[in-house]
């Protein structure tokens, strides 16, 4: 099967112009924006929007596959990966795959580009995921007690809560939690609050 590119879209000739945005068809009415050099061979391919997340509220890209072993889902993030056979659906390497962007319900978007990608664990893809609409602070790691009127920062280390300590101030208690994030080792697999310091000012161990 060799659909058309989506309408209207730059990606017919992406693969000689890497800038351009390269977009997959899902069906309803979503799309995967994938690397130029994945776009030829994934496009050859039927891809739906998948149900993900709580309550349904997101979408993942993947495709129904019958084998001897019955009904198998390729999910296209992780043949990207390398964790998924695209054509027998066999898994390649143990994991899961996580996206650092979520799919943008606005534009209905899914960005499966190999640099927003990551793989791991069940708990290194929740140490990833950003803060939900309505939690306490902004920030990844961090929460308000409104007994004690303070900030605190926490990290998961294998799974287990462990309270980095109290602040005055959100951001006091973010950068708190990065440092020991660093200091443990636990980077790249744990998301960062702020990112850039760390390129800026790496930590010494």
């Amino acid at each position: 099967m060799d659909p058309s590119p989506l309408s209207g879209s730059p990606c017919e000739q992406c693969h000689d112009a890497p800038v351009m945005e390269c977009l997959i068809a899902l069906t309803q009415d979503w799309t995967a924006r994938v690397d130029s050099w994945w776009y030829p061979l994934l496009r050859g391919y039927r891809w739906q929007a998948r149900v993900a997340g709580r309550g349904g509220r997101w979408r993942y890209a993947g495709r129904s596959l019958r084998t001897p072993r019955g009904q198998v889902c390729v999910a296209m993030a992780r043949v990207i990966v390398g964790y998924q056979d695209l054509d027998t659906g066999e898994v390649l390497r143990p994991g899961k795959v996580g996206l650092w962007e979520m799919p943008d319900l606005a534009t209905q978007r899914i960005d499966l580009r190999e640099q927003k990608l990551y793989a791991g664990s069940s708990q290194d893809i929740l140490r990833h995921r950003r803060k939900q609409p309505g939690a306490s602070s902004q920030y990844i790691g961090v929460a308000y007690h409104p007994k004690k009127q303070c900030w605190q920062a926490y990290i998961r280390v294998q799974g287990r809560l462990s309270m980095v300590g109290q602040f005055a101030s959100e951001q006091e208690a973010a950068q708190a939690r990065d440092q020991r994030v660093l200091a443990l080792g636990l980077s790249p697999l744990v998301r960062l609050n702020f990112p850039e310091e760390q390129e800026r000012s790496p930590v010494r161990r």
